[in-house]
């Protein structure tokens, strides 16, 4: 039987939902299946690098993962945690639509008992410091796959320090970014994994 790595990253649509289906049958843990995914859509990411895809072809693997996650998320809702973990207020930047790892980072994090204020895409660095205000978030997870955004980012961190008041907001950046983007940021921390994101934000929470 073909993969759904393989299907993935054929963009094949109809073959990849069918098979998420029937591991959800069979009983693979839907965070296994959404690490699957990754790996496809990681291949999809490979394939457009060696100029054998084109930008329609990266949209379509996204939506293609949309399809799949509508499928997902009813039975990861289902394993969720009440809400006690803690507030997080999470958004891609401004000048930046990509959502994809952001989506999948939202999914593990409410299966881990996170309240996650999901602000979407392309989103200013003000209307982060609203929500945080208006939440009382302690976490803040920026999203980037882009190096012209990392300013951006820096503006954000920047605007997060100088509303910080008896409590400490931690920042955590995720996406095409390293030590020295964080360095640059002035993040606290940075993933391009979203287990390894969780597990920060718990261990900030002090949940682990």
């Amino acid at each position: 039987m073909p993969s759904l790595v393989w299907a993935l990253s054929e963009l094949n649509e109809k073959l990849a939902l069918e098979l998420v289906r029937d591991k959800l049958t069979a009983g693979v843990p839907p965070l296994d299946i959404v690490e699957e995914c990754k790996s496809g859509l990681a291949a999809v990411g490979e394939r457009y690098s060696r100029g054998e895809y084109f930008l329609g072809d990266l949209v379509l693997s996204g939506e293609i993962f949309q399809e799949i996650m509508h499928i997902l998320n009813p039975v990861l809702a289902g394993g969720e945690k009440p809400a006690t973990a803690g507030k997080i207020v999470f958004g891609t930047v401004e000048g930046d639509i990509h959502d994809i790892g952001k989506n999948i980072t939202i999914s593990l994090l409410r299966c881990h008992g996170f309240e996650v204020y999901d602000l979407g895409v392309n989103v200013p660095p003000d209307k982060f410091i609203y929500w945080l205000n208006k939440t009382g978030s302690q976490i803040l997870c920026l999203s980037t796959l882009l190096t012209s955004c990392f300013d951006v980012l820096k503006r954000t961190v920047r605007l997060v320090r100088m509303i910080e008041r008896e409590q400490r907001v931690r920042v955590l950046i995720g996406g095409l970014v390293n030590e020295r983007v964080r360095a640059y940021a002035g993040a606290d921390q940075w993933v391009t994994d979203a287990r390894r994101g969780v597990e920060l934000c718990l261990q900030w929470n002090g949940v682990q």
